[in-house]
């Protein structure tokens, strides 16, 4: 027996997930969906308010889906007011590819961090190893692998570098590169 889906006032996962619902029924998600091909609006954040349902507590959509349609305080929650189809969800989520959902996600946040752009940007840049879990003692040929032996405070090891670049105020991250990493790191930026 699973159990119900019922929306708690004054639960910080409900609050969060209720800030969420209220994002996605702004002016600029709707602008955002259509951009992106998400098309009719209206019953795209119907439909994504099932899934994020579904992702938020780990449930499977055709059981998110019933409980919507069998718990009216569900449905008055997520603000949808009549029952949602399985087969409509699903007909849904095949329809876009998941870069285009990618883009969706980006244009979304980049929408709420326009409000701060007038301002100077304090950007943090950030290298970090990625270190493969790789036996250190036996010897290997590394002149065609992708990674390389790289030096850092931790010592020798076999793996990789990461750079990335993330906006203070925001925490959006802006760039990363992953590169070999190498024994001997000297500064060569272009600005």
């Amino acid at each position: 027996m699973r159990l119900p889906v019922i929306p708690v006032k004054g639960d910080e996962k409900w609050e969060l997930l209720s800030r969420i619902i209220d994002k996605l029924e702004t002016r600029e998600t709707k602008k955002a969906l259509a951009r992106n091909g998400l098309t009719p609006v209206n019953k795209a954040i119907k439909l994504l308010k099932v899934i994020i349902l579904a992702i938020f507590f780990e449930l499977k959509t055709s059981y998110a889906v019933s409980e919507v349609n069998k718990r009216l305080e569900l449905r008055k929650f997520l603000r949808v007011e009549d029952e949602v189809k399985l087969k409509s969800v699903y007909s849904f989520t095949s329809k876009f590819e998941s870069e285009q959902f990618i883009n969706f996600v980006f244009s979304i946040l980049n929408v709420n961090s326009k409000k701060r752009r007038n301002k100077p940007s304090l950007l943090i840049l950030d290298w970090t190893d990625i270190s493969l879990d790789l036996n250190p003692f036996r010897k290997r040929d590394l002149k065609d692998k992708p990674y390389k032996w790289g030096y850092s405070t931790k010592g020798f090891f076999p793996g990789m570098k990461m750079m990335i670049l993330i906006d203070y105020r925001t925490l959006t991250p802006l760039f990363f590169h992953v590169y070999p990493a190498r024994m001997f790191m000297k500064a060569e930026f272009t600005l």
